[in-house]
């Protein structure tokens, strides 16, 4: 049943998007600038050896997909769409429903450097500006980054005193996060013509992505990296992610529009048709004795 918590916590936002009280603004400062980075500082400073490599492979994967987008489709704002995913408010609760805690870690490992590649390299397309490092370490996700691996001699000491306020930051990050994409829902008028226009875009990014995925999987076999051979299921499920909230908020802030929103919308729709079906064959998997 837990599977369907993520959807339930969508639906939550759903209904409070139909009332007057604005959520969304204060769900959204309270995630980037408290429950993200608290998630963030807590695994780089207690897991950062396992999580560096998927940092680096990831934001590696998304520079490769934007560029690659930006000479086909010429468009910032659909480039980022292509390359920019929901990692952290979408893929995170429902990896961790699906997969447990290790899913988890490289939900927010790859969060952390799809945040970094997207905040910078992403605005630099937006703005028409070039790539900025000051910028850059003024970002959450890198402060947040930077502070974590500070704390990493004191690990032992962040787990035991600060464990029940990440699991409490992992709940806010979930929950609003899905709740502000129910909102987002809620406030956009979709056509069946709005969805199927980005059925083949969705598509060709997951194939795109499996194919990046798989040769990650047959690199981690062969230098015998675990956390990524034990959890296979949690890449591909990378692999069916939507547009990332945040491209909105880039869009708005430098182009000072908001057409990224419905197309993140239809990318939320879809995604979320094609999770749901994820997760059914995971189901069906450990049902059958095939997964664990």
């Amino acid at each position: 049943m837990t599977i369907f918590v993520p959807l339930i916590y969508l639906f939550a936002g759903w209904l409070m998007g139909k009332t007057a009280w604005d959520f969304k603004t204060a769900a959204s400062w309270i995630l980037t600038r408290v429950a993200i980075p608290i998630v963030i500082i807590f695994n780089i400073s207690t897991r950062f050896g396992s999580m560096s490599t998927i940092i680096i492979t990831t934001a590696i994967s998304m520079l490769i997909m934007l560029m690659a987008s930006r000479y086909i489709i010429r468009d910032p704002i659909k480039s980022l769409c292509f390359s920019y995913l929901n990692i952290g408010w979408l893929g995170l609760p429902v990896a961790t429903a699906l997969f447990g805690n290790e899913a988890a870690t490289i939900i927010i490992a790859a969060y952390v450097g799809s945040s970094i590649v997207g905040n910078s390299v992403g605005a630099g397309m937006l703005s028409g500006h070039h790539f900025n490092p000051v910028k850059l370490v003024q970002t959450p996700p890198v402060l947040a980054l930077i502070l974590g691996a500070m704390l990493i001699p004191f690990s032992q000491q962040i787990t035991l005193w600060f464990a029940d306020l990440y699991d409490v930051a992992k709940f806010l990050m979930s929950f609003l996060g899905m709740a502000v994409l129910g909102i987002w829902l809620s406030k956009i008028e979709l056509t069946l013509q709005d969805l199927r226009q980005e059925v083949r875009p969705y598509l060709v990014k997951c194939g795109v992505m499996f194919i990046l995925f798989t040769l990650l999987l047959m690199l981690a076999r062969t230098f015998d990296f675990r956390l990524i051979t034990q959890n296979p299921g949690t890449l591909y499920l990378l692999c069916l992610l939507p547009p990332a909230a945040n491209i909105i908020v880039l869009e708005t802030h430098y182009l000072g529009t908001g057409r990224s929103a419905k197309l993140i919308t239809c990318g939320t729709c879809i995604s979320i048709i094609a999770i749901s079906f994820f997760a059914a064959a995971v189901a069906i998997a450990r049902t059958m004795g095939i997964a664990h």
